[in-house]
C-alpha cells in the first residue's frame, strides 16, 4: 500500500509541475522526468514525492507554459544547480495567465525572457531535483 502511495504522489508532482492538461512525452508515469530550461541550459528534473509549505525554507521560482517554451519545454526556471542561489531543486510553481498569448514565449529559454507579469503565482511548493542534459545552449 505504501509504494503504491509513494507512487502516486510522485504522479501528482509530475503533474504540478507541468500543470495537469499539458505533460511532455518525456513526463509521463511513474518514472516521469520532465524537461526544463534554466539560463538557456536544458536539464531533466527527478520526480520525487516530497511536497512543503512556503514556510518550509527557500525555494526557487518555475514558470509554466502550456504551449513550451524553446523546443516544446514547458518550464524555465529562475535558477539551476552552479548557481550561489540555487535551492538543491526546490520550486513554487507560477503559471501564464490565462489572457496572455502562450506562443509569444516559443523561443524563450530564460527568465530573463520572460515579463513575469504575465504569470500568476499558485501555492503548489514541492522538491524535484534536476540533471543537465547536454550542456549550455544544446537542445534535447
Amino acid at each position: 500500500m505504501r509504494k503504491t502511495s509513494l507512487i502516486l504522489s510522485g504522479l501528482a508532482v509530475a503533474l504540478l509541475l507541468v500543470g495537469a492538461t499539458v505533460v511532455t512525452s518525456d513526463a509521463q508515469g511513474p518514472n516521469a522526468r520532465p524537461s526544463l530550461w534554466a539560463d538557456c541550459e536544458y536539464f531533466k528534473s527527478v520526480v520525487t514525492p516530497a511536497t512543503f509549505s512556503p514556510d518550509a525554507g527557500n525555494f526557487d521560482e518555475l514558470y509554466v507554459n502550456p504551449n513550451g517554451y524553446k523546443d516544446g519545454v514547458n518550464l524555465i526556471s529562475e535558477s539551476k544547480p552552479g548557481d550561489m542561489d540555487y535551492n538543491g531543486g526546490r520550486w513554487h510553481k507560477n503559471v501564464l495567465k490565462n489572457d496572455v498569448d502562450p506562443d509569444k514565449y516559443s523561443d524563450a529559454c530564460t527568465v530573463e525572457d520572460l515579463d513575469l507579469d504575465d504569470f500568476e503565482s499558485t501555492d503548489e511548493y514541492f522538491e524535484c531535483p534536476v540533471l543537465p542534459r547536454r550542456g549550455k545552449g544544446h537542445s534535447r
